[in-house]
């Protein structure tokens, strides 16, 4: 019985690691969806865009680069990738959001990687958001024509579910925008609940440990 036990604690213990690990957005690389772009490889999503599969797009249009373009941008991850800037110069920029479920309390972290080029102007910023927190980031000042940034964005959760929304701030004519995952970094009082669970599992093993010593004893006597 105490063997099954312990099993189903360690069990436990590695499912919440996984769950932890897990990306809870969709398709964050953007590799998914109805990519039909009429030149250059390059297709203009306007908001209330359906075509990028999970995503919403606000604030403004932005462009839904492939393989092939001829702006010498290439993925981070992948094969397609998101220029917020679209094909115009300057603001206003475009974004997208999407809506993960959430735990209150819990600690989120988003990641991301941020596109900048010499070749179409620099510094490319953006501004994440998420449960009423958000914060601004800006790719380097100098660099190649095809660099990929990557950052870390972290929130707590105040509801049931939280909208992650990435928003072009400042740039030329490129704001790269791929490789976006979201995932549990922290719980309430995480320690105490995985040493309780650990101290669990080591009491059962040495209990089963010292079964025969105490069954020579009994016999003993």
């Amino acid at each position: 019985m105490r063997s099954h036990l312990n099993i189903l604690l360690v069990s436990a213990l590695l499912a919440s690691a996984s769950v932890a690990n897990a990306n809870l957005l969709l398709n964050g690389s953007f590799e998914s969806g109805s990519f039909v772009p009429p030149s250059n490889q390059t297709m203009t999503l306007s908001p209330g865009s359906s075509s990028l599969s999970g995503w919403q797009i606000v604030n403004d249009s932005l462009a839904w680069i492939g393989v092939g373009d001829p702006w010498g941008l290439d993925a981070q991850e992948g094969n397609l990738f998101l220029d917020l800037s679209d094909y115009s110069a300057g603001a206003p920029f475009g974004g997208v959001q999407q809506t993960i479920a959430t735990t209150k309390g819990f600690e989120y972290t988003v990641t991301f990687y941020l596109g900048s080029s010499n070749t179409w102007g620099r510094p490319s910023s953006l501004n994440v958001s998420a449960a009423g927190q958000s914060a601004s980031f800006t790719g380097p000042l100098v660099g190649g024509t095809n660099d990929w940034e990557q950052f870390s964005f972290v929130f707590v959760a105040t509801d049931a579910e939280a909208t992650i929304k990435f928003v072009g701030t400042s740039g030329v004519n490129y704001i790269g925008l791929d490789n976006v995952s979201a995932s549990i970094t922290a719980v309430p009082e995480p320690t105490s609940y995985a040493l309780a669970l650990i101290g669990l599992v080591t009491i059962g093993t040495l209990q089963l440990r010292n079964k025969p010593r105490l069954q020579l004893l009994v016999r003993a006597a």
